[in-house]
């Protein structure tokens, strides 16, 4: 057990003093934030608000869930095309169909509200900077 204690009490100060030059430099973190805001304004993303931000995401969300979807209703179209009279392929062919055409309506719907709350938060926030 000793030697347990001892091996703790060697690694945590071996730890300690390998950090104190890492603290002792507090310019050090203005100097990577003044490169990385000169980085971003260089890439040309300049500062973009959390909404615009969150509503960016989740419009590229909705659009590869919509083209998953897309795929799902022309893989229906394909089995439908290729049961050939076999009435359980159509029924699972019509069953993926409605279900993928219900996804679509639902992404759409959720796309248009997204847009809606994200354009009207866009505007709340612009409103809010430039009242005094």
């Amino acid at each position: 057990m000793s030697f347990f204690i001892r091996q703790f009490s060697a690694t945590a100060v071996v730890m300690f003093l390998s950090a104190a030059p890492a603290l002792a430099q507090n310019n050090a973190i203005t100097e990577i934030q003044k490169g990385l805001t000169a980085t971003n304004k260089e890439a040309g993303f300049g500062n973009t608000s959390l909404p615009v931000l969150v509503g960016g995401f989740i419009q590229v969300l909705l659009g590869v869930v919509g083209i998953i979807f897309l795929v799902l209703a022309v893989y229906a179209g394909v089995l439908w095309m290729t049961a050939g009279g076999d009435a359980k392929k159509v029924t699972s062919a019509k069953d993926i169909l409605r279900n993928s055409l219900i996804g679509i309506i639902i992404i759409v719907a959720a796309y248009a509200l997204t847009k809606f709350v994200v354009e009207q938060l866009v505007l709340a926030v612009a409103s809010d900077a430039s009242t005094p």
